[in-house]
């Protein structure tokens, strides 16, 4: 049955496992993502950090947190190794806006683009697919979601990972790459990507 935004914002608060996976919001109208990541040159990992003003009701996923060492399975009934589906991107951010509902995926790296950066983004959406016909599967509940996918780097000079215009992965036109000093203190809605895969 069809919900409106908040109806299924708030399922996404009830069902969603947040005493793992998620990370912790405040009502100050922002939210902070951090994040260590390895350098190329194998030096100890360095943590970035953003934070993006919201509006409207905020859930932030971190999907590849880790316990004890190594990153829990997505899906605990199927085996994890070397699977699509073991691959996931840093956030998702599930936001309530009005009577609209967005998801955000961020991917953070350091001073390069690996070149299955973009699977991991890929692989993202498709979790979202899936949480979202699971919960339609079970409950019969469900709404569109308007997701976008984006990488964050220090690249000052990513001309040769980027497009034409330097601003989506050549690998992936809808993979959206903002520098970390380019997207610090941006409003979510004012992110930048006109590629928004719809979750109907």
């Amino acid at each position: 049955m069809p919900l409106t935004a908040q109806g299924y914002f708030n399922c996404l608060h009830a069902y969603l496992n947040l005493s793992h996976y998620g990370e912790p919001t405040t009502d100050a109208g922002q939210i902070v993502l951090k994040e260590k990541v390895f350098q190329q040159s194998g030096s100890k990992p360095k943590e970035y950090r953003v934070t993006l003003k919201t509006s409207g009701e905020v859930i932030v996923f971190k999907l590849d947190r880790q316990k004890n060492g190594s990153s829990l399975p997505l899906f605990h009934f199927l085996d994890d190794t070397a699977k699509p589906w073991s691959k996931r991107c840093d956030f998702v951010v599930f936001n309530r806006r009005k009577n609209q509902l967005f998801a955000y995926c961020f991917e953070f790296k350091s001073e390069s683009i690996p070149h299955d950066a973009h699977l991991q983004l890929k692989a993202s959406l498709d979790w979202v697919k899936a949480l979202h016909a699971t919960i339609n599967a079970y409950t019969g509940e469900k709404l569109s979601l308007r997701l976008t996918k984006f990488i964050l780097t220090e690249m000052q000079n990513a001309a040769t990972f980027l497009d034409a215009e330097g601003k989506y992965l050549s690998r992936d036109h809808t993979v959206r790459h903002y520098l970390y000093s380019e997207i610090n203190g941006m409003a979510l809605e004012d992110l930048d990507n006109t590629n928004v895969d719809m979750i109907r």
